[in-house]
């Protein structure tokens, strides 16, 4: 009984993380998609670019200390940005060749 306890106890902190993710990384990347979209951007630097700027907007706003900044896990966030920046644009273009294909 415990256990179960202890479980509901932490679905609402894992939803409100989830949730503050999402208004993070998703609005900030769909405003980056439609940026893209509206000036014709495919560049592989611009959606990494974005990703990283992202990751560091992301930390940054989490955890609201400069401490952040010289700890080193900006550094690890904007690694992760710079990745699926480069990440989405590697599937947006696959798609747009296999469309192009078709």
């Amino acid at each position: 009984m415990r256990l179960l306890g202890g479980a509901i106890a932490l679905l609402l902190p894992t939803f409100l993380v989830f949730v503050v993710t999402c208004l993070l990384t998703a609005i900030p990347a769909a405003i980056a998609i439609w940026l893209s979209e509206q000036f014709r951007i495919r560049s592989a630097g611009f959606f990494a670019g974005a990703g990283a700027a992202i990751g560091a907007l992301s930390i940054t706003v989490l955890l609201r200390s400069p401490a952040v900044w010289t700890s080193g896990l900006v550094c690890l966030f904007v690694a992760a940005g710079f990745v699926a920046g480069l990440t989405y644009w590697f599937v947006v273009r696959e798609l747009e060749a296999a469309e192009h294909s078709s």
